[in-house]
């Protein structure tokens, strides 16, 4: 685990929480100069909103928004 700058994330990059838990970075849905969105997934989680592919087949995870200059802990 390292420490990245939100502006490293590229698709695959994995974030963790502070328990540990880790996303993966799915989908890199809209940068600008200062930030950067993400749909963050886990097909690990217990919540079927945050598993990669819908049971229908459509995209799930979460957005998030990050600054770029954003400290985070991280494999990328």
């Amino acid at each position: 685990m390292n420490i990245i700058t939100a502006a490293e994330i590229k698709v695959g990059t994995q974030l963790a929480e502070a328990n540990g838990f880790l996303w993966d970075v799915a989908k890199i849905v809209k940068q600008t100069p200062k930030t950067i969105t993400v749909r963050l997934c886990s097909d690990f989680s217990s919540f079927r909103q945050h598993w990669t592919t819908q049971p229908d087949g459509t995209p799930g995870g979460v957005l998030k928004t990050f600054r770029k200059s954003s400290r985070l802990y991280g494999i990328a």
